[in-house]
């Protein structure tokens, strides 16, 4: 999709053009609550079904189905190709735009980058078994429990406190200190020429990519009374903190294969888990928790399960977690520990049984919201039940799919004690000044918001996707991938379209359909956000992940067939398919 135009600078120009300020020099467009109203330019209406979401840097007709962002916008209305309508916004923009080599030369500088971060974990590794500088570092390492598997598998390291002892040893090794003051390991001197070692005196935990690649660090202090306890790599051109989960290159097997996922808020959290047993594990990586990381996280689990310490951050943390993970289509649980607990005291003292205990009678969250109100609701004064009412409410509003809303909406009244119609209004009032209206009944192609659809979807419009972005990832789906392992019709036209096509662009695509619907969702799917895992690794997963799927519902049809043959007395039918189950089983 990108032809030579790389993802940082699609970025870039996407976020320099404003959807509102864009839309409005062709559409007139008026506020309504956080987005923008006006006629649609696409289709004859009377009535404003157009919405500009700026949060989102979006666009979506309720009435005709057209959607997208900048770029797609100006391609529908302009009549203009991909390339051309980045140029036009490039311009708009004062962006120049890069030679054909940019690439290249990108790929190199980001290259230099991965190592610097390699070498810096090389020399944090060496330092922790350094006789003089890391005894210290060994004995809280010792002191926390982490055995010598433990402390190699997560490579943790000791920064010593130095002020250019990495600096030093990155020049030895060919790393100059303005590619490490990129890599956000050195810090420019305020008051002299020069750079300085961003961590110093802590224990180092890598940060690593989805494909295994160092993108970062955080570092914790020995002795508690310093501040900051934490600190973390700053934000770079490989490493985006709000779009990592830490240990999910080490978790994303297991997730996947248990459905579920732990979700703690530190390092030492997820690795004492991680030895005791326990790998479906990630942390936020030391930030508060993102749409970005929920959004990354619903690709591998349907279940999530917080657990935070127990104090008021963690709480908080909790309530702020929730809505994220319910609007990407996630089941929220939460475990819960006694005051002056984390989820490390609690397995070091307890040990993995009594997690898993905890984990079989984790609460769903409106038990958890009940039970932490300290009182019985109907105690409490009318104002404050208001708005418990009113943030579940909220909440409720932000699970797209219908069936699983309308449930959460009778638990919460059930748990509270309350008729449910007045839920029901309030988040059916809190969806339309949201202009969350679903679309015409007749569209043929569900254009439903990616965070609605099934897991089974998402995997395969991820893996479109990914196909429409580079020809090359193809071969990847050799012997691995055809039409048929599709579930949505759709979804296998534009799969077909794709293989039909020497260059793969969505620009190319649209003029390859005459199906307005299917041009409606083209343009959908090229606007999903990658994020910045390497490709071939999304690829790889997304493969893995829809081939256990169908897996799944071939089995769960050939259950079916099995119960109807015996219902009918057919014992051979019932033998010939139970043999093809348990076949399949061991596949």
């Amino acid at each position: 999709m990108t032809g030579h135009f790389s993802p940082e600078l699609l970025d870039r120009i996407r976020d320099a053009n404003d959807i509102v300020d864009l839309i409005s020099e062709y559409v007139p467009l008026k506020r309504r609550g956080k987005n923008y109203v006006g006629l649609c330019p696409f289709h004859s209406e009377k009535a404003p079904s157009f919405t500009v979401t700026p949060g989102k840097q979006i666009f979506y007709c309720f009435g005709c189905g057209e959607g997208g962002n900048v770029i797609s916008f100006l391609m529908k209305h302009e009549k203009l190709s991909f390339p051309e309508a980045v140029k036009l916004l490039a311009k708009r923009a004062n962006i120049p735009l890069p030679k054909e080599s940019f690439d290249a030369k990108k790929e190199k500088q980001l290259d230099k980058l991965y190592y610097a971060n390699q070498v810096a974990d090389e020399y944090f590794h060496k330092n922790l078994y350094r006789e003089v500088p890391g005894k210290r570092a060994r004995q809280y390492l010792k002191k926390r429990g982490f055995d010598s598997k433990t402390q190699k598998l997560f490579s943790l390291g000791y920064a010593p406190p130095e002020w250019e002892g990495l600096l030093k040893f990155a020049q030895a090794k060919g790393v100059e200190a303005k590619v490490l003051n990129q890599a956000g390991l050195a810090v420019p001197r305020a008051e002299a020429a020069g750079f300085y070692d961003r961590f110093r005196n802590r224990i180092t935990f890598p940060i690593l990519n989805l494909s295994g690649k160092i993108i970062g660090f955080g570092g914790r202090v020995l002795d508690d009374k310093d501040e900051p306890k934490y600190l973390n790599s700053p934000e770079t051109p490989i490493y985006h903190k709000g779009k990592i989960l830490y240990g999910l290159n080490f978790s994303k097997d297991e997730i996947r294969q248990k459905g579920s996922a732990i979700l703690v808020e530190g390092y030492v959290d997820l690795i004492s888990l991680s030895q005791a047993g326990i790998g479906n594990v990630v942390a936020s990586s030391g930030t508060a928790f993102t749409q970005d990381q929920a959004r990354l996280l619903s690709r591998y689990a349907e279940k999530v399960f917080l657990f935070f310490d127990a104090d008021s951050a963690g709480q908080s943390a909790t309530f702020r977690s929730v809505d994220l993970l319910f609007s990407e289509g996630l089941e929220v649980f939460v475990l819960t520990l006694r005051p002056g607990e984390d989820p490390d005291s609690f397995v070091r003292k307890f040990g993995v049984e009594a997690i898993r205990q905890k984990i079989q009678k984790a609460k769903p969250f409106i038990d958890f919201k009940h039970e932490s109100l300290g009182r019985d609701f109907g105690e409490l004064p009318i104002r404050e039940q208001e708005k418990v009412i009113l943030n579940l409410a909220e909440t409720a509003g932000k699970i797209t799919d219908q069936i699983r809303r309308n449930l959460f909406i009778k638990k919460i009244a059930h748990t509270f004690k309350m008729d449910e119609a007045p839920i029901f209004k309030l988040v059916g009032k809190k969806a339309m000044s949201a202009d969350r209206r679903p679309p015409s009944a007749d569209s043929r192609i569900n254009l439903r918001a990616e965070s609605s659809l099934s897991r089974e979807g998402k995997i395969e419009r991820g893996i479109l996707r990914i196909l429409m972005e580079d020809q090359k990832f193809l071969k990847m789906t050799v012997g691995k991938l055809d039409a048929e392992d599709f579930s949505a019709s759709e979804h296998k036209e534009i799969f077909q379209l794709v293989l039909s096509q020497k260059k793969t662009s969505p620009a190319n695509l649209l003029d390859k359909t005459e199906n307005e619907k299917t041009k409606e969702l083209i343009t959908q799917i090229a606007s999903i956000d990658l994020g910045p895992a390497e490709l071939s690794v999304q690829l790889t997963d997304h493969l893995t992940t829809l081939n256990k799927l169908k897996k799944n519902r071939s089995m769960k049809a050939l259950k079916d067939y099995i119960q109807r043959a015996l219902q009918e007395g057919d014992k051979e039918t019932a033998d010939r398919l139970t043999k093809e189950f348990e076949k399949l089983k061991k596949t």
